[in-house]
């Protein structure tokens, strides 16, 4: 295979940095061509990835954490070829959600995941914002889900602890807004909101179940709302969201749609992937079988 590897230096701290010089070694041992590009800066990879000529390509590598991933995904459909290669991924920044997913746990997991080209294609979600479109392919959500993922980010360095620390500092705020959610032309409006999430997959955090019954090939997005609860009960109800047993609060709405557009009041900023990016309102879509990424049988 031709390998194009997307690689960030700073992911998990350094640890793309470190364990590049090891994954690179791994493919071209076992026969592989790998070109490597390291990424200097914010949205580097995407800018990367629009250049390159896919159709002389057999797989892409995602060398980081999810948000890196991000801006693979984002470059992939803004390339101006129609050819898209399979996406690996190369768990080694700090929560690795996405990965999980694909039952992929380990830096090792994913280059297994490559070298054995077992693929499936997947769902993508495009967002507008600010007049301009993007995608992900995990999870997106404002409110105090994206409050945490923004104020994590300077606590990354002690690892998926922070965002339970950070978790726990947001509650004392407990900021909520007015949400109207226009989901495949029908209204549902909040007037307490807490947080509001696009789900497309089942992990968010590192290991957070935010969406337990999500499935990235099924066609449809679920969209979570979870309105205004005491601090008690958010407190009482984080230790569920790593099991997935915190759906069946009373608080929270699972609502399944295919085409959304979400307003709020006030403006919210949003969290890609844990990227804190973009603001309301927005126009969420899916698309269905859009990306093919390597995975790990169970």
């Amino acid at each position: 295979m031709l390998i194009q590897m997307i690689f960030n230096p700073n992911s998990g701290h350094g640890r793309g940095e470190k364990k590049y010089p090891e994954i690179l070694k791994k493919f071209r041992d076992a026969g592989h061509t790998v070109i490597p590009h390291r990424t200097l800066y914010r949205s580097h990879a995407s800018e990367i990835i629009q250049q390159l000529n896919l159709y002389e390509t057999d797989a892409i590598l995602s060398v980081g954490g999810d948000g890196t991933e991000y801006e693979v995904v984002n470059g992939v459909m803004n390339n101006p070829g129609k050819k898209i290669p399979p996406i690996g991924i190369i768990p080694v920044g700090t929560g690795n959600s996405l990965a999980k997913d694909f039952n992929m746990y380990s830096m090792d997991d994913g280059i297994k995941a490559v070298l054995q080209k077992r693929t499936r294609i997947i769902d993508v979600l495009s967002f507008i914002t600010n007049n301009k479109k993007y995608y992900f392919v995990n999870n997106m959500g404002f409110g105090f889900v994206a409050d945490v993922s923004k104020n994590a980010e300077p606590l990354k360095k002690i690892g998926n602890s922070a965002y339970a620390i950070t978790v726990v500092t947001e509650t004392f705020k407990l900021n909520t807004h007015k949400l109207k959610l226009n989901i495949d032309g029908k209204i549902h409006t909040h007037d307490e909101a807490l947080f509001c999430y696009f789900c497309n997959s089942v992990t968010v955090g590192g290991n957070m179940l935010i969406s337990p019954n999500s499935v990235m090939d099924d066609g449809v997005m679920e969209i979570l709302v979870m309105d205004k609860v005491t601090r008690r009960e958010l407190l009482g109800l984080f230790p569920k969201i790593y099991k997935g047993t915190h759906i069946d609060h009373p608080a929270i709405t699972i609502y399944q749609g295919k085409h959304i557009i979400a307003e709020t009041d006030p403006e919210k900023f949003c969290n890609p992937e844990g990227e804190v990016f973009g603001v309301t309102p927005l126009e969420v879509e899916l698309l269905p079988k859009t990306l093919e990424f390597f995975y790990l049988e169970k």
